[in-house]
């Protein structure tokens, strides 16, 4: 288990530990978050994470944030110190094992805040009501953080993954707390937006990344000190074919190279699916319908 000091101000060994995977930092766990944070001031304790390395991830499971992205939001919310720990190097640990050895003797932990769901030790034999009985067994604190819900169902990782496939981006921001986004370097196209009349940027959609829907969406960029309305198409450009998944984005307003550039993208609405045009005169027609489209949204 290795400690990243996200600040340099800590004066004490002592912690107050949000425990979880946080693979979305999402509503839910920003919320978890801020409790820990405001626990830790409260008793003059370190605010913390306990949370796997950037190598854990279940079997099929896509990422929704990257590493570093994940480590910004923790760092925003209040967590000055992130302890990372190998899967492998715990799995097979007893709850009671994980709570002494590692939440105590290893984080220095005065009280641990977990989600409601949250599972640990061998085969996930422990739960929420577990970490607590421990804890105070030791002669520390827990608290348990009840369902943070859009409607009547729980935020969760999962249910963000399968609105971002379904292309329901509001949904997800909803979830999220945030617009979901991508940033990514800027890479050569054919530029034939350039041609008719909408140059776009190009990026490559990371493969461990949660699929996005096909289509159409409407955005905004970050890009040259503002931002900008956008219109972006996910996927792999039927009409002129691409060898790989790629956002390309139109800018308005906004023209200038770009190339190597690491450009952030939010998704804000759906406009369409991704469809094949007989033409390039067809493919136009339709960039001018989807660009008044999309400023229409923002």
């Amino acid at each position: 288990m290795n400690a990243a000091e996200l600040k340099d101000t800590t004066k004490t060994n002592k912690t107050v530990i949000a425990v979880g995977t946080f693979d979305g930092v999402h509503k839910a766990h920003a919320e978890l978050i801020r409790k820990t944070a405001a626990t830790a001031s409260l008793i003059g304790a370190v605010p913390a994470v306990w949370t796997f390395d950037d190598t854990f991830r279940k079997k099929g499971q896509s990422r929704i944030i990257t590493p570093g992205e994940r480590d910004a939001l923790f760092s925003s919310l209040g967590v000055e110190r992130v302890f990372k720990a190998d899967f492998s190097r715990v799995k097979d640990l007893l709850p009671e094992e994980f709570c002494r050895d590692v939440l105590i003797g290893g984080c220095g932990a005065e009280y641990v805040l977990c989600g409601y769901n949250f599972r640990f030790g061998k085969d996930a034999e422990g739960d929420a009501g577990t970490l607590v009985s421990l804890m105070h067994g030791y002669g520390k604190g827990a608290v348990v953080l009840d369902p943070v819900k859009c409607g009547q169902r729980p935020v969760s990782s999962t249910a963000i993954r399968a609105a971002l496939k379904d292309g329901d981006v509001r949904l997800a921001q909803t979830m999220l707390g945030r617009p979901f986004s991508v940033t990514l370097p800027v890479i050569h196209g054919r530029r034939l937006g350039t041609g008719m009349g909408y140059p776009t940027i190009n990026q490559k959609y990371p493969d461990d990344l949660t699929p996005l829907r096909p289509g159409v969406y409407a955005c905004r960029a970050y890009v040259g000190g503002g931002v900008h309305p956008a219109v972006s198409n996910v996927g792999v450009k039927p009409t002129v074919g691409a060898e790989f998944v790629t956002v390309e984005t139109h800018i308005f307003g906004y023209d200038a190279d770009m190339y190597g550039l690491d450009v952030c993208v939010e998704f804000v609405d759906f406009i369409r699916d991704e469809k094949k045009f007989g033409s390039l005169g067809e493919l136009k027609a339709q960039i001018a319908k989807d660009a008044s489209a999309a400023l229409g949204m923002l």
